[in-house]
């Protein structure tokens, strides 16, 4: 696997687009070679100047939280991009002071849309829930479901 290095100057734009078009790809989560999550749905990576520190976000599990940090990472000193046959695998995010994290893309880009529409149907049932399972609301439980999701996602592009 080839690895590409990113400037830290370019962090905060490069991961923007990096999570625009990544978002929703199945993911396992590595820490220090440990997987600490797999199978969610990536949203995306944010780097926080001020903390300096790198977060990892994946797809929550509920309409309440549909983003969860699944892991920080204090004082990221390189990002690198990981490809192989030049198909986006991954990204590493080193640190100098904790174990480094790896974000490892499950199955192809594609898998993105299943993941999405995945979560889409997961949050809308949970919103029939809410309402007692009333019949009837099944579209506006889904488009409820639609917007929830893209507001979440659309905080880390």
């Amino acid at each position: 696997m080839k690895k590409e290095r990113i400037l830290k100057k370019d962090w905060p734009e490069f991961l923007k687009k990096f999570n625009a078009e990544q978002q929703f790809r199945p993911v396992c989560v590595l820490v220090g070679g440990h997987e600490i999550c797999r199978d969610l749905p990536f949203l995306g990576l944010v780097y926080e100047a001020k903390k300096k520190d790198v977060e990892v976000i994946v797809g929550g599990v509920d309409a309440e939280h549909t983003a969860h940090i699944i892991h920080t990472l204090r004082s990221p000193r390189a990002i690198y991009v990981l490809r192989e046959n030049g198909a986006v695998r991954g990204i590493e995010v080193q640190s100098a002071k904790e174990d480094n994290v790896v974000v490892e893309f499950i199955g192809p880009p594609e898998e993105a849309q299943r993941m999405k529409k995945e979560l889409i149907e997961k949050i809308a049932y949970q919103l029939y829930e809410k309402r007692g399972k009333a019949p009837g609301k099944a579209l506006d439980d889904w488009l409820e479901a639609e917007r929830i999701v893209e507001r979440a996602a659309q905080m880390y592009i």
